[in-house]
């Protein structure tokens, strides 16, 4: 599921097209501190923030998209190649977010 109720953008270059995700999702054990927890975040809150996605050899953009007021946010149907993710928080309230070298995950039929 893409980000609903948001702005989304994503290239139209057939390269980037593939059977892949990335996203920020919720806990799969939100009561476990240790279940991954991949929502974006401002001042450890979960908010709606802007996902760039970067292609990372060429660093073209790939999406562009806002997450939903829980933090969550997806990107489907992307090639399996390392990006940069890019979380910018509009309201400036704290600095840019990246994570380097990023492999997407496989899409679950």
């Amino acid at each position: 599921m893409l980000a609903q109720d948001r702005s989304f953008r994503i290239s139209k270059a057939i390269v980037f097209r593939g059977s892949f995700y990335l996203g920020g999702d919720m806990p799969i054990d939100p009561v476990d501190p240790s279940s991954p927890d991949g929502r974006a975040r401002v001042l450890n809150q979960p908010a709606v923030v802007r996902i760039r996605i970067l292609e990372r050899r060429t660093m073209a953009l790939v999406a562009d998209v806002r997450s939903n007021p829980d933090g969550t946010w997806r990107v489907e149907r992307i090639a399996d190649v390392e990006y940069i993710v890019l979380g910018l928080d509009e309201a400036g309230r704290v600095n840019a977010a990246i994570q380097d070298w990023v492999r997407p995950a496989p899409m679950v039929r």
